[in-house]
């Protein structure tokens, strides 16, 4: 049911970086137990395509652990708010939307955080739905860009989910759309994220991080890794 599929270019080589595709309406409980992943007591209830997604991402973070530290078969559990809890000496993300899903580690060794989100691109509707609250005035959509506006609100989201999901385990608490202003470098495949609010001493208000971004059929993947100095590695 889960196949690899290409990965799109987020991180370097020292990063483990798997994908796979699938569909969720062939997924079974049954399918879980075939690729070593345990099913959470929480998602007993859950929809298919939930239980199809969790899946997919908890078996791409098995195989880039594999990769990244040659530990086979290792589970990654969930913390109190879901975020992924990875074994001692690495960190990671996990990311899963409408039949894809994909994993990244590396050593903690080396980076201090990694983030990562793929998004379906939005359609005119939810842009308008929800561009009010992912987007601030500034990040907001430009004449001068060569995207769509929906694909530019969808990038803006997507990084600020990587911004999120890379920083949250450093900070320690939630931060919002509004805390970090997304600049976007079309001829780079990269963006910058400039925290707006404080969020703690090695992070305050002014520090820019740099990511990456990529363009698939329908999707945009985005990503950070962040170095153990605090710095993007390229």
């Amino acid at each position: 049911m889960y196949s690899s599929c290409s990965l799109p270019a987020l991180f370097d080589g020292d990063i483990a970086h798997r994908a796979v595709e699938f569909r969720a309406d062939a997924f079974t409980d049954g399918v879980a137990t075939e690729v070593g992943v345990t099913l959470p007591e929480k998602m007993a209830k859950a929809v298919a395509k939930r239980k199809a997604e969790y899946v997919g991402g908890r078996l791409c973070a098995m195989q880039a652990i594999a990769a990244c530290s040659g530990q086979q078969g290792t589970a990654v559990s969930s913390g109190d708010h879901g975020q992924p809890v990875w074994p001692q000496g690495l960190v990671g993300s996990i990311t899963h939307t409408h039949g894809f899903a994909a994993a990244a580690v590396g050593k903690a060794s080396r980076f201090a955080g990694i983030g990562m989100d793929t998004e379906q691109v939005m359609t005119a509707e939810v842009m308008h739905n929800v561009r009010a609250r992912i987007c601030g005035p500034e990040d907001k959509f430009s004449v001068g860009s060569p995207f769509a506006p929906e694909l530019y609100a969808t990038l803006v989201f997507s990084a600020k989910e990587s911004l999120f999901k890379c920083l949250y385990p450093l900070v320690g608490k939630m931060f919002w759309f509004e805390d970090a202003l997304i600049r976007l470098l079309p001829g780079e495949g990269g963006f910058t994220a400039e925290l707006l609010s404080r969020l703690s001493g090695d992070f305050p208000a002014g520090r820019v991080i740099k990511g990456r971004f990529c363009l698939t059929t329908g999707l945009v993947h985005t990503g950070i890794q962040l170095a153990n100095s605090v710095e993007l590695v390229i």
